[in-house]
């Protein structure tokens, strides 16, 4: 008995001692890659010696170019970048230096971890995420209840797939031409290339002739061009339609040359909040193997305002809030289709559309008194009903029925029940208490059981 406890005691402490070895293996192969990883003197001096060398040179005013590489040599010299070993840390800190002169959000350190970087050098794996992996960054075409178009762009495409997403545009716009009034939506696109900007604007328009949109001064060559409408696109073109674009604080660059471009040449509606304000060109020069830089090197000049939307950004003719802009460009999309009313639809059914989708006004921030006497179970026949509360976000959920349903407010106590064309609205009796749930468009009427504690 005592041998095998020795024994068994022996192994585990030769187990305990290899385990051992092991982490510390593992622990030192750890620290070896971190202090890879790690920026050195060395590569530091490269990155500012970099900047420092392509900041005049290449952004669009050269004086405020050697601004701001005073500003980020003064930081230098007194070590302020010296203590920062982490890359990512340090090219945070370069962007946010880069941009601290004047604000140019096209200002940027860039780095790519290893994990990137193997990620790129791995066909099997490699994804482009700005060509066909994304549809080139037509990511939604739909008909809307009430025959209206919506058409989600996330990304204006490189130039280099241009002739390739002619023909994807050409059927986006086939399947809308039908419709009586178009949302394009550009929220959250960070931008890309304004002959991407161009092409989808040309679909708008029905000159014979290219109108020309914006020019792009470069500095340092000296050289001004210029993009302008086709004229010869492929498909139909939609000159006509009544046309709404939803922006919002993360729409940016070529996104917000789509918006400004339209919005000036009076050809749409924005929707939604101030733009980011990142109006000018842009290119990106590698300084080693996992750190580049990107520069502004063009001004951007509209044609109309002779200026651009750079640190102003691009203002809508009706600002709401991001998350409201789609509510109130359907709201105002029907609102037209319903006065204009082209294929004589009974204006009803436009109004009871109209009815399911919240306004801008009615998306204050939420009275949770008033929310708080709506919660409880309600019942009547075989139906019941539990209203919970949800970070702020109104539920309804029926006895055996699966998921919740989110409740939109419309108004006096009536919800939007869902992605359905049902409303419900709670009913108060005397002293302010919640008694009843009804149905407004399906009948329904459900009493408040009283909650026993």
């Amino acid at each position: 008995m005592n041998h095998h406890c020795k024994t068994l005691s022996t192994f585990c402490v030769q187990k305990l001692v290899l385990l051992l070895l092991i982490s510390l293996f593992h622990t030192g192969i750890h620290a070896q890659k971190q202090a890879a990883d790690q920026v050195s003197r060395a590569e530091l001096n490269t990155l500012i010696d970099s900047i420092s060398a392509l900041v005049p040179r290449y952004y669009i005013t050269p004086k405020i170019g050697q601004q701001i590489v005073d500003y980020i040599q003064v930081k230098n010299s007194k070590g302020h970048y010296s203590t920062i070993t982490d890359p990512r840390i340090l090219s945070d800190s370069l962007s946010a230096d880069l941009r601290a002169i004047n604000g140019d959000l096209h200002m940027d350190m860039i780095y790519r971890s290893p994990r990137e970087m193997a990620t790129e050098n791995t066909s099997s794996i490699q994804v482009n995420e700005s060509g066909p992996w994304t549809n080139y960054g037509l990511s939604e075409v739909k008909i809307l209840e009430g025959n209206i178009g919506y058409l989600k762009i996330k990304h204006f495409t490189r130039h280099q797939y241009l002739e390739a997403i002619k023909p994807v545009i050409a059927n986006a716009f086939e399947i809308l031409k039908n419709t009586d009034a178009l949302i394009v939506d550009v929220q959250n696109n960070g931008g890309g290339f304004e002959e991407m900007v161009a092409h989808y604007i040309s679909y708008f328009f029905d000159s014979k002739t290219p109108i020309h949109l914006s020019d792009y001064r470069c500095t340092l060559h000296d050289h001004t061009y210029g993009v302008s409408t086709d004229p010869n696109i492929l498909g139909t073109k939609l000159p006509n339609i009544k046309l709404y674009v939803l922006t919002n604080a993360n729409t940016g660059s070529a996104a917000e040359s789509f918006a400004y471009m339209l919005k000036h040449l009076e050809r749409a509606t924005i929707i939604g909040e101030i733009t980011a304000g990142a109006g000018n060109g842009a290119s990106v020069h590698e300084i080693n193997d996992r750190f580049s830089i990107q520069l502004s090197t063009e001004e951007t000049i509209n044609a109309i305002t002779k200026t651009s939307f750079e640190k102003i950004g691009v203002i809508p003719h009706h600002q709401v809030k991001g998350s409201t802009a789609f509510p109130k460009a359907y709201r105002m999309a029907l609102e037209y289709a319903k006065e204009k009313n082209i294929k004589e639809v009974h204006p009803s059914n436009y109004e009871h559309l109209i009815s399911f989708i919240s306004s801008s006004k009615n998306n204050a921030p939420v009275d949770i008194g008033i929310y708080s006497k709506y919660l409880g179970v309600y019942k009547g026949g075989a139906i019941q009903i539990t209203i919970s509360l949800e970070n702020n976000n109104l539920y309804g959920q029926m006895r055996s029925k699966g998921g919740k349903m989110a409740l939109t407010p419309l108004e006096n106590h009536i919800f939007k029940v869902g992605n359905l064309k049902e409303r419900i609205q709670f009913i108060f009796n005397e002293k302010g208490e919640v008694k009843q749930l009804i149905g407004i468009d399906s009948p329904m009427e459900l009493t408040k059981i009283p909650h026993v504690p």
